[in-house]
């Protein structure tokens, strides 16, 4: 009882806090960060790793609408942005497409938890495409990077990206900074995506405990998105990152970036 009573209390702070940060009129550093990570095998989960930086726990949920368990870093990777966690959850490991299967078009799906303090925490799927590879002025013409055009906020990062047969194509990462575009283009781009590849998730994953299973990419298996999340959502949780409780440290605001961890 009191295990519950602790879980349900840090359920609530977390919440309290997320919402008095929306209104608060100088930035502060966040007592909290949400993604969202999905299981890759018995009890390890990928996300990525912004979501954990600079935090003091790691909390995976919620498990039957209301326990949280603490979670560990086993491996991280910073310029891939991407983090394999151990925690005690359960449910089935979502299987792995080759990249190399992945045709630019393939309609996808991403499930998570967008913007948490608004919406609350219950998964979401969004469709779009995979519109290409990732080639901007900061990086090479292939860096393990994709666009898709499922839309993806704040606290979608580290969910999935599923093919219509139901395999994970990618990770989300990030999207494009659309007000900070239109702000020097006077164009506003909707729904600028990016996603790591399966590929370098693949990489990622050798010498780990995570044998990851893997498998031929169906192109003449096209399930709806609602048949999708019934089959996937079970695997997808919610990813905290959560400071000691020490008072909050005023911070600079990020900026000269086109591209935001949703």
């Amino acid at each position: 009882m009191k295990r519950f009573l602790t879980q349900t209390l840090f359920f609530a702070t977390f919440l309290l806090a997320f919402s008095a940060q929306i209104w608060a009129q100088t930035p502060l550093q966040p007592q909290f960060s949400v993604g969202t990570g999905f299981i890759v095998a018995d009890g390890y989960l990928l996300t990525a790793q912004h979501v954990l930086r600079n935090q003091d726990s790691i909390w995976v949920g919620p498990i039957d609408s209301k326990r949280w368990v603490k979670a560990e870093i086993v491996k991280y990777d910073n310029q891939l942005d991407l983090a394999l966690i151990k925690a005690n959850v359960s449910g089935s490991a979502l299987s792995f497409a080759n990249w190399s299967d992945v045709p630019t078009g393939l309609e996808v799906m991403a499930i998570g938890f967008p913007q948490p303090r608004l919406q609350g925490l219950s998964k979401k799927i969004t469709q779009g495409l995979v519109n290409g590879n990732r080639s901007d002025r900061n990086e090479s013409f292939d860096a393990g990077f994709f666009q898709f055009s499922a839309e993806v906020q704040v606290g979608n990062s580290g969910g999935p990206v599923l093919a219509p047969d139901g395999l994970v194509v990618g990770m989300v990462q990030k999207k494009l900074d659309a007000l900070s575009v239109a702000e020097r283009t006077h164009d506003l781009p909707v729904n600028v995506s990016y996603g790591l590849k399966s590929s370098e998730i693949l990489t990622f994953l050798k010498g780990t405990p995570v044998d990851p299973i893997v498998k031929s990419l169906s192109l003449s298996t096209n399930l709806r998105p609602y048949q999708v999340f019934s089959l996937r959502q079970a695997s997808v949780f919610a990813v905290v990152g959560r400071k000691s409780p020490t008072p909050p440290v005023p911070t600079s605001p990020a900026s000269g970036s086109d591209t935001s961890g949703p």
